[in-house]
């Protein structure tokens, strides 16, 4: 239950993060309730080994439920519990970590905003960090909150990721690219070649 979560996988979390919020919406707790989700997955981050029985086929579905009843009856929303215990009945409770992705990206729209994770070579000077700010914001038809990376590989330009899309306009991918066009037009030189010799 760690590492990257796939574009499908978080398609079915979106579903039962946009029931959920619709939910919490309903009681006012949007916002503790995404805290909460937070706290789950940062419970999977510390140890894998709960990630892992909670994902396991091989664990039966009605003690799944019972350990989630003993863990969070009473330390958790009534709502996040039963939603959990929906996804142990469905055998989805791998996708726990896409849940609360899933919700927060749901809850951001919800709010009119987007968050937008900027990857550069070297920080952000303010005009150019504004100017971003501004361009994702008309792009994504949202107000844009901005999380800068550093990191060097890039040698220079930027790799823009919000929602489900990614600008990438880095030098080393750039770079990647031509070498990559460099050796399909060295190979089909060769198949040219190699037919003229024949």
């Amino acid at each position: 239950m760690s590492g990257r979560i796939d574009d499908q996988t978080l398609a079915v979390a979106a579903i039962y993060a946009r029931s959920l919020l619709e939910l919490a919406a309903e009681q006012g707790i949007e916002e503790t309730l995404l805290e909460e989700l937070e706290g789950v997955v940062s419970q999977l981050d510390a140890d894998a080994d709960i990630g892992d029985y909670f994902a396991s086929p091989l664990v039966d579905a009605e003690e799944r439920r019972a350990v989630l009843e003993k863990a969070l009856r009473g330390r958790a929303s009534d709502l996040l519990l039963d939603t959990l215990q929906v996804m142990n009945r469905k055998g989805r409770l791998a996708f726990v970590r896409a849940l609360a992705e899933a919700y927060r990206l749901a809850l951001e729209e919800l709010r009119g905003e987007v968050d937008v994770v900027v990857t550069t070579a070297v920080p952000l000077g303010e005009e150019i960090r504004r100017r971003l700010v501004e361009t994702v914001s008309a792009l994504a038809g949202r107000k844009a909150r901005v999380a800068e990376e550093v990191d060097p590989d890039l040698l220079g330009g930027v790799v823009i990721r919000f929602g489900d899309r990614k600008i990438d306009a880095s030098v080393a991918t750039g770079l990647r690219r031509i070498h990559t066009r460099l050796l399909e037009r060295a190979s089909q030189e060769i198949q040219e070649g190699r037919r003229f010799a024949e």
